[in-house]
């Protein structure tokens, strides 16, 4: 069988599909309850239910450890709360969770052969389970910008408005305006980055303060660009901070500027590409995965730290039920 022959008959949809077929069956990795098993040894065991370290061993099932509390009388095991709690396919998601990343829903579903609907469910309490994208703390020279994307309610079945059948549907105009989402983006010089949803429309003070405040120390140097909001914010923190016009000067004294943070937009806009849009009640979701992908780049084992991170997220079916709440709550902000 001339292997090179039957690749060169395939189309790009196919080779892709092969791919992701082929790491599926090929890529060696630990157990997702390995994982778990390996945390659970490394730290104190919590609660779910009211966070109490008040706890009992309670058996086991399914070689999975079980607990109660003695504070609210709960029992719960060592997967109670992680997107994989209640899956009963764990290998089939786990297998999922490697190709996530590369492949679209339909794609996926294929692949595997699952419903559509079911690899949708576990897109999104795969990407409820990623910590959210504040970072730590930065450090140095520190790059922000704000970044605007077209609110989508892909999916809504109850649109208040025509639906738009293509982009040339939409009627705002280019800028900010409230049909769009305010993003901000920050980096430091060491890679400690954080990307998170301002508001509805133009970003202010409070939004600013909101996203990044937690995150800039006062010994930090901040460049962005001449966004008034930004300015005011920085002068009110008492942050030296270098303004930069990309049509009059992009460096100053040979390291100050905003490449990284640019840099950093560009490499989101080719990585969010492969979805073919996104809602925007998800996007928060998407942005944490990315910074975390960002993060994980340089791995020597990527899918173990991947694997380990969504193991180690017992909240994650609690953040997965309130997806509805938090963007109710991003679209009454404008009003305030």
């Amino acid at each position: 069988m001339d292997t090179k022959q039957i690749l060169a008959g395939l189309s790009l949809q196919d080779k892709r599909e092969l791919y992701g077929a082929l790491v599926v069956e090929l890529q060696p990795s630990k157990q997702f309850l390995e994982h778990k098993l390996e945390l659970t040894r490394e730290k104190v065991i919590n609660c779910p239910a009211c966070k109490s370290s008040r706890i009992h061993g309670h058996g086991s099932y399914r070689g999975r450890n079980r607990y109660k509390c003695m504070e609210c009388k709960k029992t719960f095991n060592d997967l109670t709360g992680t997107s994989i709690s209640g899956i009963k396919k764990t290998q089939k998601f786990q297998e999922y969770i490697k190709i996530a990343g590369d492949t679209t829903i339909r794609k996926a579903a294929s692949v595997l052969e699952l419903n559509v609907k079911t690899i949708f469910d576990w897109r999104h309490k795969l990407l409820s389970s990623f910590p959210k994208s504040s970072g730590q703390k930065f450090s140095g020279i520190v790059e922000c910008d704000d970044k605007q994307l077209n609110i989508s309610e892909k999916g809504n079945k109850k649109l208040d408005r025509k639906a738009y059948k293509r982009p040339s549907d939409r009627t705002t105009k280019r800028g900010v305006s409230n049909d769009k989402v305010s993003v901000m983006v920050a980096t430091d010089r060491i890679g400690n980055m954080t990307m998170q949803i301002a508001k509805i429309g133009r970003i202010d003070k409070g939004s600013v303060e909101r996203t990044i405040g937690d995150l800039v120390l006062d010994n930090n140097v901040l460049c962005s660009d001449s966004h008034p909001s930004i300015i005011s914010w920085a002068q009110e923190k008492k942050l030296e901070h270098h303004v930069f016009i990309a049509s009059r000067q992009h460096v100053k004294d040979k390291c100050y500027h905003v490449q990284h943070v640019n840099s950093l937009d560009n490499r989101y806009e080719r990585w969010v590409s492969k979805f073919y849009g996104i809602a925007t009640k998800y996007l928060a979701n998407y942005l944490n995965w990315f910074i975390f992908q960002e993060s994980i780049k340089k791995s020597a084992n990527p899918f173990d730290n991947l694997i380990r991170a969504v193991a180690d997220n017992s909240e994650t079916l609690d953040n997965y039920r309130e997806i509805q709440l938090r963007y109710k709550k991003l679209i009454n902000l404008q009003y305030y």
